[in-house]
């Protein structure tokens, strides 16, 4: 296995990933051109990316390749060039926050009617422009105070320029790449965003891609879980994102757990119903366990048994819910407590049960809530189950401000009517059983005639889940009580008041 490290960095930044790696593979890394106990050349053009490839195919050669090869920030730049170059040398390619800049103009191209989002990505790399301007960043260099933030020395940081000064413009070529290639996405990296990795995709015959909390040096604050990510992949285990979703044997639970199977995850369908849960996991491919989320004994229970069984979850949906209509004077006490045992307990249970995992695990992850519109929409014919709702909304808004600071973000996911099971099992409070039958049906009709499916709350969640927002409303009539709120919350209450029980 061959390191190599990027700017302004020396080999050293590997030590600790490679002293993990060297348990079960023999490591070589080396100081590239200019770099630690490396020669310099003289002028920008001894660091055009050719040179640096003959210098690392050099290596290879020597070590007797083929070889798996790790590359960090400009260590990855060239990595990409080399594994295109010569495939014939690399058994894989691991790339950290060095993306191929043929690849990323490339991206640009296509984007181009896109201003916002190329600017988004490009103002990320702001201070190249000022590494291409003479003299200036020589003497920044020279400042303790900036090689003591950098951890760098000064010959590191002054020879480095020339990377950005003999590149950096001049027109590359995206690299084409038949070599297994592994992203690690570092999630608080400044300088390199998601849509950069992404930019490989069109050019990458084999791309595998990793998550890591961590920041732009994650070699030197996170060696551990590079090495173990690296090893991984590198033994085939191409870990899959873990989603656990409750209340997963039917309507937005079960959607939810299909669209997330659909893009590769390993889905862990929990349900009150056994039954449905393991028509969920046939579907998903997946796992189910029986589980009443307000028995908060069995949810901790199943929590661990999952993080025995499968690991730690990358996105816990907190969904299970029953449906409760009818006038605050003819609700039971029994009907309260049976809905804010499974509606709002159940959700508390839940998040207390898996987000001590997140947290402790380190790697950041989703909670998503699955709140409703009756949670910021009074009406006289919800009470107890919009009470229920505009908890769980509340707390997940103040989870997402707890927790973020761990990079674990909670989104409140708010449909509106949708058409499901949920219906069919609604509690119409102080009802006949004839009644909840007749209650139930013509509730059950109506849903279906407003035609919007789960699967479209499922893709919802997918997008919050890669692109977080703390609150999403989704139907039309979530969305409109959502904008009322702000601007007109009295007609909006207004409006409920004509909801009747």
């Amino acid at each position: 296995m061959v390191l190599t490290h990027g700017f302004p960095d020396t080999s050293e930044v590997w030590e600790e990933v490679a002293a993990r790696l060297g348990e079960r593979f023999w490591v070589v890394r080396y100081d590239v051109r200019g770099a630690g106990g490396s020669d310099a050349p003289r002028g920008n053009e001894g660091y055009r990316i050719e040179r640096l490839v003959d210098d690392l195919v050099a290596v290879v050669e020597a070590v007797g390749g083929p070889v798996h090869l790790v590359g960090h920030d400009w260590g990855s730049l060239q990595g990409w060039a080399a594994v295109a170059a010569r495939p014939d040398l690399f058994l894989s390619f691991t790339s950290m926050s060095g993306p191929d800049l043929g690849q990323v103009a490339e991206w640009v191209r296509r984007n181009r009617l896109r201003p916002l989002k190329v600017f988004k990505v490009l103002s990320r790399s702001w201070y190249i422009a000022g590494f291409k301007v003479p003299v200036v960043p020589e003497l920044v260099w020279a400042l303790p105070v900036v090689r003591k933030w950098l951890r760098a020395g000064r010959r590191e940081l002054v020879n480095g320029l020339g990377l950005y000064r003999a590149n950096v413009g001049r027109g590359l070529p995206a690299a084409r790449v038949s070599v297994p290639v592994h992203q690690i996405e570092l999630t608080e990296d400044p300088y390199v965003l998601r849509e950069h990795l992404e930019a490989a995709e069109p050019w990458v015959e084999d791309l595998t891609r990793s998550r890591l909390r961590a920041g732009h040096w994650a070699p030197r604050t996170h060696p551990e879980q590079v090495a173990r990510r690296i090893e991984d992949v590198i033994d085939g285990k191409r870990r899959r994102r873990l989603v656990v979703v409750t209340g997963a044997g039917s309507g937005i639970g079960r959607a939810t757990a299909v669209a997330f199977a659909g893009q590769g995850a390993e889905v862990v369908a929990l349900d009150v119903d056994e039954g449905k849960a393991r028509e969920t996991a046939e579907l998903t491919g997946g796992h189910a366990y029986r589980v009443d989320v307000a028995d908060s004994a069995a949810m901790r229970a199943v929590a661990e048994e999952v993080e025995a069984r499968h690991g730690v979850p990358d996105v816990v949906m907190a969904n299970a819910g029953i449906g409760m209509a009818g006038s605050f004077l003819r609700t039971s006490e029994e009907d309260w407590r049976r809905v804010v045992d499974v509606n709002l307990w159940g959700v508390v249970h839940t998040l207390r049960a898996f987000a001590p995992q997140l947290v402790e695990r380190g790697e950041g992850g989703n909670l998503v809530v699955t709140a409703s519109a009756a949670g910021y929409f009074p009406t006289a014919a919800l009470s107890a189950y919009s009470t229920t709702k505009a908890a769980v909304l509340m707390l997940a808004q103040c989870l997402d401000a707890e927790l973020r600071e761990h990079g674990v973000k909670v989104t409140a996911i708010c449909p509106g009517i949708v058409d499901t099971d949920i219906a069919k099992t609604f509690t119409f409070s102080g009802s006949t059983p004839a009644e909840q039958d007749e209650q139930r049906r013509k509730a059950a009709k109506a849903y279906r005639r407003r035609g919007f499916g789960p699967e479209k709350v499922a893709a919802e969640v997918l997008k919050v889940v890669n692109d977080h927002r703390a609150v999403v409303p989704v139907t039309v009539e979530a969305k409109a009580a959502h904008l009322g709120n702000r601007i007109a919350p009295g007609l909006v209450r207004a409006l409920g008041r004509l909801w009747r029980p």
